[in-house]
Parts: C-alpha cells; structure tokens; sequence
C-alpha cells in the first residue's frame, strides 16, 4: 500500500530512488556480471493469442509494407522490423489487450502508422522504437542524448530571457539522468503489459499528447478515503471517479517534446529512444506532483528536497497506477539522519522470499539499492581519508534497478537476474543474491505477497 501517513518519514536516501552519480561506483564497479540470455522474459499473464483475424491481417501487412523500407541500422536490436513483428506475434505480445482501453499491441502499433504525430514525430522511428523495447525491454535507456549545438542555439531563440536554461544554457547538458525510478517502470511496463507500453508511446506521441489511466481505487488501497486521500497527496490529475474506480490524466511536460525531436533526428545507439524519452518523462511527471521538466532533468514537488528523481513513496504510487494493483514497498534499511546505514529490518533470507515469491507470482521487481564508501569499494582505496569521504557506512549514492528472474549457481546459491538501464548494456547482468541484498534499501511487491511480514517490518524501521 502506498501510505498516507507518514510520507515524509521514508528517507531520502541522497537522491537514493532517483539517480546515480556517474562520478560515484556502480555495482557494475565491484561486483563481476555476465550476460543471462537462455531464459526470456516472462510475458504478461494473458491468454495466448498468436493467430490474425482478418481486420488484424490487414494491419498487420499495413505495418510490414509500412516498415519495409526501414533501415536496420537505425534499429537498437538490429533485427528487421518485419522480424520483430513476427517474434512478437509468435510469443503473443503483438495481440495481447491493454489493461485500460481493451486495445491489442497491434492496433496501437497501427494508430502511431496511421495518424498524424505531435509535432510531426517520424511515425517509423516511433514504431521501431516499440518494437525494440517490446523484443528486447533491456534496450530501455536512461541516458540522455547530446543537443547538438544548432539545436541548443534554436531551443535558446524561443525561451523568455528570465528562464533558467536562457541564463545558463549549461543546463541542458544532462549527464546522469535522474529518471532510473521512471525506466525501470517502463521496463516492467514493456515486459508484463506489452499492449499497454504501445498504447502510452500512441498516445502520448498523438496530436491530443494525453493518456488515460483507468484505475481502481483498491489498488491504491483497500481503504477509499486513504486511497483518495493519496491521491489528492500526490496531486494526480483526476478526471472522472466514482467510490471503485478513478481516471487519471497523464501527460508530459512540453519538454519532452524538445527531447523527443532531438533523439527522432540524432539519437545514438545507448541513448533514450524517443519512446523512452516520452514514456519516462510522462511517468516523471505522474510521480513527481507535475512539476519535471524534462529539458534540464530537473523537478520539484512536496517529498523530494533533491532536484532529481523520484523518491521511494512516489515511486510506489506511480507503480501501482501502472499495474492497477496494489504495490506494497517494503523499506529494509535503517538508516539515520546523517546517511549513515546502521542495519536492516529484516533477515536476507525474508528478503530473498520476498523477491522469489514476486517473481514466481509472474512479476518483476524494481529494487532501490544503496552504495556506502564500505560497500562501494571507497575504504579499500589508498585515497580514502574518513574525515574527508566519511564514515564506512554514510551512504554516497542510490539507484533504481529491476529483477525479472532468479537462478541457482552449481553450488546452490541464488542469483538475481537484473535489468539496470543505466550500466549502456542491453543484456541482462547476474549478481549474487547475499552481495546485493546488503545493498537493498527498498523493493515494491504486490501487497499480497508481502502482506505477513509488512507490519514487523514497517516496526523495525521504527527503531533506528
């Protein structure tokens, strides 16, 4: 459940849901990977549907001779698009339904070939980018693409001279972006509901430049007045309600639509696509109270003192309007007023349950972890000087990544199978359950999953 109550009181761990410092270590640094290819990702739980009636031939052959001619080298996956449609009907994704509209990949996937594209959008590069991510969720980036300088010069010509990029255009030149928490959302988006991921790049690419969430309050929580009263917190945009159900309004900032234009013409392979650009700036957006802007990476908001990212309650929240189900985020670190960590709120064998359970119930799950000078290699550096870095244990830098597997070594010992799209790396990467565990400061799972050990937890968090 997202809680009502105490919202100031889950820590802001140093942008710890928010971002990486690229001047910080990464677990990448310290922590041997390798590539975990045999297993697919687990596609949503829906009914297998791999056979074309005749209205979807006809936009399925629309979408093959509307893409014949794109090139591959402008393709993330290098696969040819026709390819790609034929994978993702095969696997059942291209005609799986959306959540919200009852709407297939397939007609989503048609709707961006077929109607016009807010400011003129390149509708191909708009459907490889679907495809990509639909074919391959780990190609979702979070790393923001260079503005050229002729694209600086004119974004700086129709600015008002009191804005913060005209008087400092250094602004625009984001390195470590803060949008870890809102990709691994889409990377959960794309691999559980691949028909819903269509439908947000559609619409929020479409002249109107709106989504539409449908969801019900339970998912929010099991109690109304709280579930309405997180709503109003969180000051999401509610355009029709009812004591089940609500809709909510999301969009992007007009930003975005900079970002997006700029990658449409010189993305870079390891860059945000412009489906990533969209669908995380709109997930920014619904977490951070509508205040991102999306050209400097940058937003404001009631629970977040840091200018980047989403903190760990408004990453739940926006979760759980994603999957329409109630997300409950278990805080497993304890951590003191000076970002220090002095423990955990639970054993590493509960939490290793917790993540097993969630993944055999056919979910991801999208972690925080927590690097400290101790953790991250820092106190071993002849350089380390504690009265300069601080002490072993202050925490020096968070990100957001996500689990969508598990499997045991020869010796029985479990591994996580991660996504982290933030490491230029479209393969997944492994890391032992016990050394990332140590990290863990908080996870989402379904609230049923977690329902018994919620309350010793949320107690033990009490006690610092």
């Amino acid at each position: 459940m997202v809680q009502a109550v105490g919202l100031n009181s889950v820590p802001n761990v140093n942008g710890i849901s928010a971002y990486r410092n690229t001047d910080e270590p990464s677990l990448n640094s310290f922590v041997p990977t390798s590539t975990f290819q045999t297993k697919p990702f687990v596609s949503s739980p829906l009914i297998l549907n791999t056979s074309l009636n005749a209205l979807d031939r006809q936009k399925y052959i629309y979408l093959l001779t509307f893409m014949s001619n794109y090139p591959i080298s402008n393709n993330a996956e290098g696969l040819s698009c026709a390819k790609q449609l034929e994978l993702l009907l095969k696997n059942g994704k291209l005609l799986s339904r959306s959540k919200n509209d009852n709407t297939t990949t397939l007609d989503n996937l048609y709707s961006i070939a077929t109607k016009k594209r807010a400011y003129d959008l390149d509708q191909r590069n708009l459907i490889s980018n679907v495809l990509d991510v639909l074919v391959n969720p780990r190609v979702v980036s979070q790393t923001f693409g260079d503005i050229p300088y002729q694209e600086k010069e004119r974004i700086l010509s129709f600015l008002p001279n009191d804005n913060p990029v005209k008087i400092n255009p250094s602004l625009m030149d984001v390195t470590a972006s803060g949008t870890c928490a809102a990709a691994s959302n889409e990377v959960n988006l794309a691999d559980k509901y691949p028909a819903e991921y269509a439908r947000w790049v559609s619409n929020l690419s479409s002249e109107k430049k709106v989504l539409y969430l449908d969801v019900d309050l339970s998912s929010i929580s099991k109690n109304t007045l709280e579930a309405i009263n997180i709503l109003n917190l969180l000051e999401a945009q509610i355009v029709d309600f009812n004591f089940n159900k609500v809709r909510i309004k999301v969009n992007t900032d007009n930003n975005a639509y900079i970002r997006a234009k700029i990658q449409d013409k010189y993305w870079d392979d390891g860059e945000r696509n412009v489906a990533n650009v969209l669908v995380q700036s709109a997930i920014m957006q619904l977490g951070s109270q509508n205040t991102y802007n999306s050209l400097i990476d940058a937003r404001k908001g009631k629970f977040n003192s840091n200018s980047q990212g989403l903190i760990e309650i408004e990453k739940t929240f926006v979760e759980s309007l994603i999957k329409n189900k109630e997300i409950t985020s278990l805080v497993y670190q304890k951590i003191d007023d000076n970002q220090n960590l002095l423990g955990y709120n639970c054993s590493f064998d509960k939490m290793k349950k917790h993540i097993k359970d969630t993944i055999d119930n056919g979910d991801d799950v999208i972690i925080g972890y927590v690097l400290t000078n101790e953790t991250s290699g820092r106190v071993s550096s002849r350089y380390y000087n504690p009265e300069v870095d601080g002490k072993p244990n202050e925490i020096i830098s968070g990100h957001e990544i996500t689990i969508v597997d598990y499997k045991y070594d020869a010796d029985g010992n479990m591994i996580f199978v991660c996504v982290d799209t933030d490491d230029d790396n479209k393969n997944f990467v492994e890391y032992s359950s016990d050394w990332l565990l140590e990290k863990l400061h908080h996870a989402g799972y379904p609230a049923e999953i977690v329902a018994a050990d919620e309350e010793e937890i949320m107690n033990n968090s009490k006690v610092a």
